[in-house]
């Protein structure tokens, strides 16, 4: 049930003129800490670019690597963020409160996007929906300690009678994030190349994502306070039948494109072997030419 004012009208979120104000004052106190967390996993992700930007086909190799392992540490990194503007820790009791949440992070965003996925297959629409419904599900992972199906199930309850004022509200910073790191991508990367410009992005994403965490960490208090019958809400199989059934859609979808790519690898390198003489097919086909009585009845010829 929505929080209602005394003529019996729905409460609405904050305005945005608030929401920015209120995030902007927050912002400039917990920066240095914020920017700090997300530091490290932005130097190992620059390290990967510069060698894969080498060249070499071995440095190209490292840099995948270097890079994949600063994706994942970029991924996690939202995890102490989160912690950090909500209790207002430094960054060593950011990480290392939010270090055993790694593995059940790693699930239940798993469940997140099978649940997107499914959604998509749906006739795109619900997957729409379900990108911002559930676009709070780290905040309730990492504050309100939920876990698995029911993080998803919390977000979209908060989020529910809302999902208009909260999609305009995250298009409304995301696109302005976009600007900002265009500005800065762009000339850099028709000046000095493609890996310069997303090492560019990537230092002003240290900037700029901890004003978006902020802003979204602002909507989920507002719509706490909102609905605090949500909040204190033990539920955790209730409300997500809609979600298991998006999840698993979304689940044969994925398993479905794997056996179509593994299926069209096997084609080709099939169709490769046999190009290169790997597996001869004779002229006359799998059994060779059909044998005919040679003339003069000395035997068959083929």
């Amino acid at each position: 049930m929505e929080t209602r004012n005394d003529t019996g009208a729905k409460m609405g979120l904050n305005s945005i003129g608030s929401l920015w104000r209120d995030t902007w004052e927050q912002y400039t106190r917990q920066f240095s800490v914020l920017a700090e967390i997300l530091l490290l996993p932005t130097l190992i992700m620059v390290l990967g670019y510069v060698l894969l930007g080498l060249g070499e086909p071995l440095f190209m190799v490292l840099g995948a690597l270097v890079a994949f392992v600063g994706m994942i540490a970029l991924v996690y990194s939202v995890l102490p963020l989160i912690y950090a503007i909500h209790h207002g820790t430094d960054v060593d009791a950011s990480y290392k409160s939010t270090l055993p949440l790694f593995w059940p992070f790693v699930g239940v965003t798993i469940l997140e996007v099978l649940a997107v996925m499914g959604g998509f297959v749906m006739l795109v629409i619900p997957g729409i929906w379900l990108m911002f419904a559930l676009g709070l599900m780290r905040y309730v992972f990492v504050i309100e300690n939920r876990r698995g199906m029911d993080v998803l199930r919390q977000s979209k309850e908060y989020i529910k009678g809302y999902w208009w004022a909260f999609f305009g509200r995250t298009i409304l910073v995301g696109g302005a994030t976009l600007v900002i790191i265009f500005l800065f991508d762009a000339p850099i990367a028709v000046l000095a190349g493609r890996t310069a410009g997303s090492v560019v992005s990537l230092i002003v994403s240290i900037v700029v994502g901890p004003f978006t965490a902020i802003y979204l960490y602002r909507i989920y208090q507002n719509l706490r306070a909102l609905k605090p019958e949500v909040a204190a809400a033990d539920r955790a199989n209730e409300g997500t039948g809609f979600l298991k059934a998006s999840a698993v859609v979304g689940t044969v979808a994925f398993a479905g494109m794997m056996l179509l790519m593994f299926l069209a690898v096997a084609a080709r390198g099939f169709a490769a072997f046999r190009e290169r003489g790997r597996f001869p097919v004779p002229a006359g086909g799998a059994y060779g030419a059909p044998m005919v009585p040679a003339p003069g009845g000395g035997g068959f010829a083929p």
